[in-house]
């Protein structure tokens, strides 16, 4: 447990190092905000939900054209969510779950933006509520893996839902219990990535990959760090890795996943060290957006850029 808080603390005193010229600033998010997640719809990114600067749930949705470097806001979510995963499938927008209150129980809601109606819009449930999970589109199906149940305990179940249906069903269960965890989808296979059972300073440098078709998990090589409240994004086939906390500070790790050789490179670090921070991939850029730069509740508005 030691180590795990060294690392973090030598993550927190990164700002002190030099900057790589591969970092840089976008426009600040409207409002700061944490414990939110990021997904790409027609060359723009959304955020929504989270934790406000009073250290409340939010019911707020924005949008970033990265044309013009400019937030604007969305229609506010139908219910205050935060740890609540987005995820688009063809020319929808979804946001699954999420942590209800300051309970943080998992909640069932299933809801899809229509932009044409600036409007959200609910569909079928989740079987078993859950946030601070993660969610990836496969095809025309969601798939949800990891998270918190109603109860606020690790939950193991995989559900899938199809767009074409609107119904869920229950897959393989994920073999590692753990919430805060990121994933990604690469050619069909989803890779689970670091979290936690539920303690901070107990994180995972685990990765299990659950192919669809064949219905299984499996085990790949583990992040070179352990890591949760951790974010992600796919660049080519390759899947970058950003941020998380222990109990006591924040980590900058920045790290690459290749799963086409199982193996992981470091890259240049975030400039700010943070958790619960919302994480897409654009127009071959890396925006980290937002977060805790301390750890538990904090927040932060600032937006960062990756560009390889």
């Amino acid at each position: 447990m030691k180590h795990f808080v060294a690392i973090g603390l030598l993550a927190a005193c990164s700002s002190s190092t030099a900057i790589d010229p591969r970092w840089s600033t976008a426009a600040p998010l409207p409002a700061a905000i944490q414990e939110m997640h990021a997904a790409v719809l027609q060359g723009r990114i959304y955020v929504a939900g989270g934790f406000n600067d009073a250290n409340q749930p939010s019911r707020t949705a924005f949008r970033y054209d990265p044309a013009a470097d400019r937030w604007d806001p969305i229609a506010d979510l139908p219910e205050a969510r935060h740890h609540m995963p987005l995820v688009v499938v063809g020319d929808s927008l979804y946001a699954v779950g999420g942590l209800v209150g300051s309970s943080f129980a998992g909640g069932t809601n299933l809801w899809v933006y229509r932009a044409d109606l600036n409007q959200w819009q609910t569909r079928a449930p989740l079987p078993l509520g859950r946030g601070a999970s993660a969610a990836v589109a496969v095809g025309g199906q969601i798939i949800v893996v990891g998270g918190l149940g109603p109860t606020s305990t690790e939950v193991d179940s995989t559900a899938i839902y199809t767009q074409s249906t609107n119904a869920w069903r229950n897959a393989a269960p994920i073999p590692t219990r753990r919430d805060h965890l990121t994933a990604q989808a690469v050619n069909g296979i989803v890779y689970a990535i670091g979290g936690r059972p539920g303690d901070p300073d107990r994180n995972f440098n685990t990765v299990e990959a659950f192919d669809p078709v064949a219905n299984s998990w499996t085990s790949r090589a583990a992040m070179p760090s352990r890591r949760g409240g951790l974010g992600s994004a796919v660049l080519g086939d390759s899947i970058h890795t950003f941020g998380g906390e222990t109990s006591s500070a924040t980590f900058a790790h920045h790290e690459i996943y290749h799963p086409a050789s199982n193996t992981w490179t470091t890259a240049p670090r975030m400039p700010t060290a943070r958790h619960g921070l919302a994480v897409a991939a654009v127009g071959g850029k890396v925006y980290v957006i937002g977060g805790g730069p301390r750890a538990g509740f904090d927040q932060t508005d600032v937006v960062e850029v990756f560009s390889p």
